[in-house]
């Protein structure tokens, strides 16, 4: 188990399981316009290789009862010694605390537990912030691919390809667990 909590705001990291598919499929709505639906997402995490993770935090509402809020994930696939970050987002009420650095990280860790040397994503070329932080986990632009995301009212735009060979990155990036705001528990 790997865990991220400042007493302020525990975060669990778990694998994302058959229970936690309509979760997941909201959770997609809310950061992504060209959102996967629950059926999307159970074929997509039914491939050989293929996992996602969960992020989720420890809330107190305001009537008191206590729960287990979903508030980000990642899709990941492993091919060989390769992997591929398909989809990682946080819902937008808690973005900036953590959240997608701690779901980037154990992503990385469980990819490379699987035996995945290398791992390739796609990124929005105006996505500034999810490029810095890509870029702080030792991930580089191998290239461009036109036309790759589809918006809501029709137009498309670019993603670069970004690779990080995940033997070097701890070393490149000095990146650790414990240095985002929110720290969190990967759950088996």
């Amino acid at each position: 188990m790997l865990e991220l909590s400042p007493p302020s705001a525990p975060l669990s990291i778990k694998q994302v399981g058959p229970f936690d598919l309509g979760r997941l499929a909201k959770l997609h709505r809310s950061c992504f316009e060209d959102a996967w639906s629950r059926s999307d997402l159970a074929h997509l995490l039914a491939l050989p290789g293929a996992f996602g993770l969960i992020a989720r935090l420890y809330d107190r509402p305001r009537f008191g009862l206590e729960a287990m809020r979903g508030v980000g994930f990642s899709l990941c696939r492993i091919a060989g010694e390769e992997s591929e970050l398909l989809s990682l987002g946080v819902a937008p009420r808690y973005r900036r605390q953590g959240v997608a650095r701690a779901l980037l990280e154990a992503s990385i860790e469980r990819a490379r537990l699987g035996g995945a040397r290398t791992m390739f994503l796609e990124v929005a070329c105006d996505n500034d912030p999810a490029q810095r932080l890509y870029e702080a986990f030792g991930f580089e632009r191998v290239g461009t691919r036109p036309d790759y995301y589809r918006h809501a009212d029709g137009r498309r735009s670019p993603a670069y390809t970004m690779r990080c060979d995940l033997s070097q990155r701890l070393r490149r990036a000095g990146v650790h667990a414990g240095s985002s705001q929110v720290s969190a528990r990967l759950l088996d």
